[in-house]
């Protein structure tokens, strides 16, 4: 359902793209350096930007201007949070993650719907109502977690899976709201359940059988666009088949990237995905910000807090209860509930699906409510962090002070295998980080080698496994923006540890060294010189030979 239909009739004239575009980036720009500065996510800025700018104050854009942009963007913010998700870790936490889950998307609906009874909204309104509430921010979620560390810990993980597991629920929730909110485009509830079987199988599919050999081809063309394109063709081609069936883009996009998550394929598609899927994201907020409405909000300023105050406080507590009914240590499971209790991006998307279209005075003010307490929740986010960071505990990296020899070598490609080879003929113990233990395997058992499963972004895993700090971390995978995490954090922990990183452009190569890369090591610049022998050779063989020197000139001319 396009965002730009989940918008109430204005006047506002329709701008163009172009237009659009240049005038969202200029405003959300120093917005953008505002909010880091506030600790607020850069995206957040973008959302304001697009309320200034929508048709509740300024009125110089409409929705309808961003919203195949938007959609892009949404599609692929859910494929970038599929990657996040390796099927085979979350098996480790599948009771917790099912338990809880459960428990806090099916106990939000009936709390929503009770409210929603409470001051007089239909019951089936009420269902809705509690459905947009049930979404979490997953994005901000993974930013609260990794500011204090707990992102890969075992209650990080939980409740970030929790948080997809609500992402997953997105479809059947929809199937649901058809039968309880008809509307006359909506297709047919047979039409939704094939669509959810057809895209559960395409999805195992691509994961068993297509995506790593698609993967395997298009790396071997060495053309980084290519990449680009088999990322996005998965990602818009799933979110296509979903919103055909009335289940919403982003359910699609999102089970592409589980398709991709969790093997060696991930990387490819992350690096492919990252940059274009935080600019088209811009626009997805921008468009999302457009539908808030500051007047009415400021006109119901009563309802629209008490909704809030109520919504964010009940979510956190049945958020708290479920993860301990999961058997999550009490002041934990109240910490974690609390950052589940924003209300998510995507309460834009199901409220737009479940309101689209309607003209009853109830269902917009609903509408404009739910979009309300949506929005000032994203700006409540670092109250809310720093409110759960009482509860949560505290990274234990900090009592690993001891130094070792060892090497850690983090992504076990043919670069990964190359260093590995280096450091045991020079005696060196080592440790290899990898998520595929495919990967791994070769290496287990053999002497002086230790392996860890997992995303090198866990280091509060695998360095207490090593029990000391390492002399030397390789970070072998292409992946520039994870390796900058990844340094950061190790060198915030040990200020004098060695750390070589790769970057696939010479562009990235500042990025890592700001982040505290000692040494970088650019494929791009690697090949130039690489090239460099090879054609020297080859123009001595041709000045050796007039006439390959005659043809050389003419294709120069």
């Amino acid at each position: 359902m396009a965002i730009a239909d989940a918008l109430p009739p204005t006047m506002v004239p329709r701008m163009d793209h172009g237009t659009a575009l240049l005038l969202l980036l200029g405003l959300g720009l120093p917005g953008a350096l505002l909010f880091q500065r506030l600790g607020l996510s850069a995206l957040v800025a973008y959302l304001v930007a697009g309320c200034i700018a929508g048709p509740g104050v300024l009125g110089w854009i409409d929705a309808e201007s961003l919203g195949p942009l938007a959609q892009v963007g949404a599609a692929l913010l859910l494929f970038t949070l599929g990657l996040e998700m390796d099927p085979a870790a979350a098996r480790q936490h599948l009771r917790p993650t099912v338990v809880a889950g459960s428990v806090q998307v099916v106990g939000t609906i009936i709390a929503g719907a009770a409210l929603a009874l409470a001051v007089g909204f239909d019951f089936r309104l009420g269902v809705a109502l509690g459905a947009c509430i049930a979404m979490s921010s997953t994005l901000l979620l993974f930013r609260a977690l990794d500011e204090r560390r707990l992102r890969n810990r075992a209650e990080g993980q939980i409740t970030v899976s929790v948080s997809l597991f609500q992402d997953i629920a997105l479809g059947p929730i929809l199937l649901v709201l058809s039968f309880l909110i008809p509307v006359g485009d909506r297709p047919a509830w047979w039409v939704m359940l094939l669509g959810m079987i057809a895209v559960v199988a395409v999805t195992i599919g691509m994961r068993q059988a297509l995506a790593s050999r698609l993967v395997s081809r298009v790396r071997a063309a060495r053309l980084p666009e290519l990449e680009v394109a088999l990322a996005v063709v998965f990602a818009l081609g799933l979110a296509t088949l979903t919103e055909r069936c009335g289940l919403g883009a982003a359910l699609g996009a999102f089970c592409a990237g589980l398709a991709f998550g969790g093997n060696e394929s991930r990387q490819t598609a992350l690096a492919a995905t990252t940059s274009l899927g935080a600019l088209t994201g811009i626009f997805f907020f921008a468009a999302t910000g457009a539908m808030f409405d500051p007047a009415w909000a400021w006109a119901n300023a009563g309802m629209v807090l008490g909704a809030l105050v109520v919504s964010v406080a009940v979510k956190a507590a049945i958020a708290a209860a479920a993860l301990r009914l999961a058997g999550m240590p009490i002041r934990t499971a109240v910490g974690c509930g609390i950052l589940l209790g924003n209300i998510g991006e995507f309460s834009f998307i199901l409220a737009g699906a479940a309101f689209a279209g309607s003209t009853d005075p109830q269902v917009l003010a609903l509408h404009r409510l739910i979009v309300a307490v949506t929005f000032l929740s994203f700006l409540l986010m670092p109250l809310i962090a720093w409110l759960a960071g009482r509860f949560l505990p505290r990274s234990s990296l900090e009592t690993i002070t001891d130094h070792g020899s060892t090497v850690v070598v983090a992504g076990m490609g043919p670069v990964g295998n190359t260093v590995v080879g280096l450091l045991r003929a020079r005696g060196l113990p080592v440790m290899l980080v990898d998520r595929n233990e495919n990967l791994l395997k070769p290496w287990r058992g053999a002497p002086g080698i230790a392996c860890f499963r997992g995303p090198v972004e866990d280091i509060d895993q695998w360095l207490p496994l090593l029990g000391h700090r390492p002399s030397l971390v390789v970070l072998a995978f292409p992946v520039a923006d994870t390796s900058a995490v990844v340094t950061r954090r190790l060198r915030q922990l040990d200020p004098g540890l060695v750390v070589i990183a790769r970057a696939p452009y010479i562009a990235q190569i500042e990025v890592l060294r700001a982040a505290g890369a000692q040494e970088v090591i650019c494929d791009e610049e690697a090949t130039g010189n690489a090239l460099e022998g090879p054609l020297q050779r080859a123009l001595r063989v041709a000045a050796s030979d007039p006439n390959r020197l005659k043809a050389t000139r003419f294709v120069n001319e």
